[in-house]
């Protein structure tokens, strides 16, 4: 319910050394960030890059930041 997504196509990247279609993402999350969520998560979002994008797995970089529920508005107010 609470996920978007957002997709800027057309960036001017290089991935080791090369411009062959590459992707970096953020991911931000209210909790539930920790190593073994990050795999699954890591994956999903590759998975999702390689088959609606055609992006190799290997040319994306996937960040993950948790950030504190007082710290996310949304609906005129915050998750807190």
């Amino acid at each position: 319910q609470y996920l978007a997504i957002q997709i800027s196509p057309d960036q001017l990247m290089s991935f080791g050394g090369s411009t062959d279609p590459c992707a970096t993402c953020f991911l931000y999350c209210i909790g539930k960030i920790g190593e073994q969520e990050n795999k699954v998560y890591s994956k999903l979002l590759c998975d999702l890059l390689n088959k609606q994008l055609k992006i190799p797995s290997d040319r994306i970089y996937v960040s993950f930041f948790e950030i504190s529920a007082g710290n996310v508005g949304w609906n005129t107010t915050t998750f807190a």
